[in-house]
């Protein structure tokens, strides 16, 4: 699509027809003065002479610079041209991952595809397919049990990632559950991409029995860096009911530290999920996903591209050879 960004540049089109109509008339009466002080004989003889053998040349000497001047009018009214639209790139979002591999995790209390699975296996299978479907996000990954290890910074390479994370073995951090740590890791370790939304995900079985970081402290740092942290607590055991956000038991003696992961999530602004079953642990990286949604996917621009040049161009190239012919007369 063609248009100009400055059409009333086109009022200038008639400038140097009225400038030749009212200027000329001021040199000819200064002319005519100087005609009488010099009296020169033949000036009108050789004026006539020089109009009729050259009209020719006259007429295209005036083509030239007319065609110049228009070509020049429609670079001042700035021709352009806008592209087909281009979407934006959509907002990275720098998720974390924080992953407990203590021994309690090789607890085979799930099931997948009908046989039993371990809870490190399955979180190892639903957490690979929320991987892949990272589109433009960075993700990075924090190992944890005793100590806290950041096992891959943020970054878009899922591929690496995805590798790093099927290697990993359980014990590799130690068999206690350092959950104050991993948070606080965590939130080093995304605090350092300036841009982007932070979201760190925290999965655990267990209680925080290890570690120099409370979950008090960690917490602050969470909030300090402005990081949504979404909590899960992964086991199966007691009595299931449905809340708004993720699946929850009413059983409170649970295996893993509920009233922590809780406090975490609502304190940052995230959430807490309960994953009993392969289904809700499915169903949890799903509505994790929903939740942090960026606004900008979608978007796009329509790049514009200047014409002015071209015809600037060409009239200079009008111009250069009207000057080369006058020139030559």
């Amino acid at each position: 699509m063609e248009l100009f960004l400055w059409p009333f540049a086109v009022l200038l089109l008639p400038l140097p027809w009225i400038v030749r109509k009212w200027v000329p008339d001021l040199h000819i009466k200064g002319a005519g003065n100087i005609a009488d002080a010099l009296r020169v004989p033949f000036f009108t003889r050789a004026a006539g002479l020089a109009h009729t053998t050259k009209p020719v040349s006259t007429m295209v000497l005036s083509s030239l610079l007319t065609v110049a001047w228009i070509c020049f009018v429609i670079a001042a009214m700035r021709p352009i041209r806008y592209e087909e639209n281009v979407p934006l790139p959509r907002e990275a979002r720098n998720i974390m991952l924080a992953i407990d591999f203590s021994t309690s995790m090789a607890k085979a209390d799930f099931e997948w595809h009908g046989r039993p699975i371990s809870r490190i296996e399955i979180v190892k299978n639903v957490v690979r397919d929320f991987i892949e479907k990272r589109n433009g996000d960075r993700l990075g990954l924090v190992v944890f049990g005793s100590n806290a290890y950041t096992l891959a910074p943020l970054s878009q390479d899922m591929k690496t990632l995805d590798e790093l994370f099927i290697d990993v073995g359980l014990g590799v951090a130690g068999e206690q559950t350092a959950i104050g740590d991993a948070l606080a890791l965590s939130v080093q370790d995304t605090a350092k991409i300036p841009m982007g939304k932070k979201v760190i995900i925290l999965l655990s079985d267990g209680y925080n029995n290890a570690g120099r970081i409370t979950i008090s402290q960690a917490i602050e740092l969470a909030k300090q860096q402005g990081i949504s942290v979404y909590t899960i607590g992964i086991g199966k055991q007691g009595r299931k009911s449905e809340k708004m956000f993720g699946l929850f038991d009413d059983d409170i003696n649970s295996t893993w530290d509920e009233q922590g992961l809780r406090r975490i999530a609502q304190e940052t602004g995230g959430h807490y999920f309960r994953a009993q079953s392969t289904n809700d642990l499915v169903e949890v990286y799903r509505k994790i996903d929903e939740l942090e949604t960026l606004d900008v996917e979608g978007q796009s621009v329509r790049p514009r591209r200047e014409l002015f040049f071209y015809p600037l161009l060409l009239g200079m190239i009008f111009w250069i050879a009207a000057e080369n012919r006058r020139r030559a007369k």
